[in-house]
């Protein structure tokens, strides 16, 4: 073999070994029948979710976070979402946006491409220009447009109107708080524990960190016990600015917030049956 499986193997491909493969597990429990549309739908969704509401979409690309899966991705801290991405999820994207921007132009589909590639390569070690050959073989035009940008860039992926072509409709319901605030925390011991701060969102403009203990909050001169953090809404009433009052390091900081606007999240569902049957039954 030439590959040492007793030291790191550096790859910018992950995003293609192990996304695709979190692409087609969904997918094949919908096609054997295992589940049904609307399952398949809402855990679609949920990937789509998880990729938007990660900052470090923006800052690295699937193939950059393959390659540094070993120092970044199996290391992760409180920081991890602001800086990186999953090859996993945002892997499993990529793919739907090829098979259906393939499904799209009407000449092949990603199933296609997929066999043609293992026959390529001999169900051995594969390249991205193995991929980018293929695609041209069954696609009829080059694909390295939508590599570089899908792969290699950190633009957001076209998923609304690829699944829309496909008769899926895209619903963008209320988000939850934690996502409105842009932040993680747990409940615990009667306080909000602060386990991550995302980037630009309205809890890191007004200076929380990772390991603060959210003990209560402050609207118009009155202070309340903040034990939940789905109780904020509740103590804020109409007041668009609180004061967050927490503990860090043994001080207790007052911490001015601004209450988020309505964010979203994702909710899919079969508009038309006829266009998504052959993708979703894999029948075409």
């Amino acid at each position: 073999t030439r590959y040492d499986y007793g030291h790191e193997n550096y790859t910018q491909l992950l995003w293609f070994f192990e996304g695709f493969t979190s692409y087609y597990d969904d997918l094949f429990l919908r096609r054997c029948g295992r589940i049904d549309d609307a399952t398949y739908l809402r855990l679609l969704g949920k990937t789509i979710n998880q990729v938007l509401q990660a900052p470090g979409r923006e800052v690295q690309s699937v193939a950059q976070a393959s390659y540094d899966a070993w120092i970044k991705y199996y290391r992760q801290d409180e920081n991890t979402p602001n800086a990186t991405i999953s090859y996993y999820s945002k892997g499993a994207l990529v793919a739907l946006c090829f098979d259906l921007t393939l499904r799209a132009e009407g000449r092949t589909t990603l199933d296609a491409v997929l066999r043609a590639l293992w026959d390529r390569c001999k169900g051995g070690p594969m390249t991205e220009a193995d991929f980018a050959a293929v695609l041209r073989e069954l696609g009829g035009r080059s694909f390295n447009r939508e590599l570089a940008a899908w792969v290699h860039g950190t633009r957001e992926l076209p998923l609304e109107p690829l699944l829309t072509a496909r008769g899926i409709q895209v619903h963008h319901d209320p988000a939850p708080l934690q996502q409105r605030l842009g932040l993680r925390t747990t409940d615990s011991g009667g306080s909000v524990q602060v386990k991550t701060v995302l980037r630009g969102g309205a809890a890191e403009q007004a200076g929380l960190a990772a390991g603060d203990e959210w003990v209560g909050v402050e609207v118009a001169g009155q202070g309340w016990r903040l034990s939940r953090l789905d109780d904020l809404p509740l103590y804020a009433g109409n007041y668009r600015k609180v004061i967050a009052l927490v503990a860090r390091d043994r001080r207790l900081l007052r911490l001015e917030l601004a209450m988020p606007p309505a964010a979203t999240v994702w909710r899919l569902a079969l508009r038309d049956e006829g266009l998504a049957r052959p993708w979703l039954a894999g029948t075409d």
